[in-house]
């Protein structure tokens, strides 16, 4: 019986959105230098309407997700590397008929599906970010080496 659970637990698990990354190599006096962007899907739901015993249910989910963008900086080298929020958000909404936790996946496939948008997003960050990436990758100093 206790796997028969594990197993439900399992499939009712919500799936990972996918993962929405944009990477730029930097020279920095020779050495390399990466910075990572990647959009950071944060979804909350609510559940609005009623079911009320042998009367059609009237519940719907309600969903949203706040894109935001986060920027990994790492050079080559260095052991550290500087992570930093930005920000800019963009944000999804949608509805689904039913509960939200049988929805999650549904709602997962739903911010999927938006991938162009999302990554439009991305971009746009990543581009307005340049000239404040330029100034923090000066105050990492000299590359190694040197």
């Amino acid at each position: 019986m206790h796997i028969l659970a594990l197993i439900a637990a399992a499939t009712l698990a919500p799936a990972m959105p996918t993962a929405w990354t944009y990477a730029v190599p930097i020279n920095h006096g020779g050495a390399e230098v990466t910075a990572t962007y990647r959009a950071l899907p944060d979804i909350t739901t609510r559940q609005v309407g009623m079911a009320a015993g042998t009367r059609p249910s009237s519940v719907r989910c309600d969903w949203r997700a706040a894109i935001t963008v986060e920027r990994q900086l790492v050079a080559i080298g260095k052991a550290a590397a500087s992570v930093r929020q930005l920000p800019a958000m963009k944000t999804l909404k949608g509805s689904r008929p039913g509960d939200c936790h049988g929805n999650r996946r549904n709602i997962d496939s739903d911010i999927a599906s938006r991938s162009e948008a999302i990554n439009a997003h991305l971009l746009r960050v990543a581009e307005q970010d340049q000239r404040d990436l330029r100034a923090e990758i000066e105050t990492l100093g000299p590359p190694t080496g040197r």
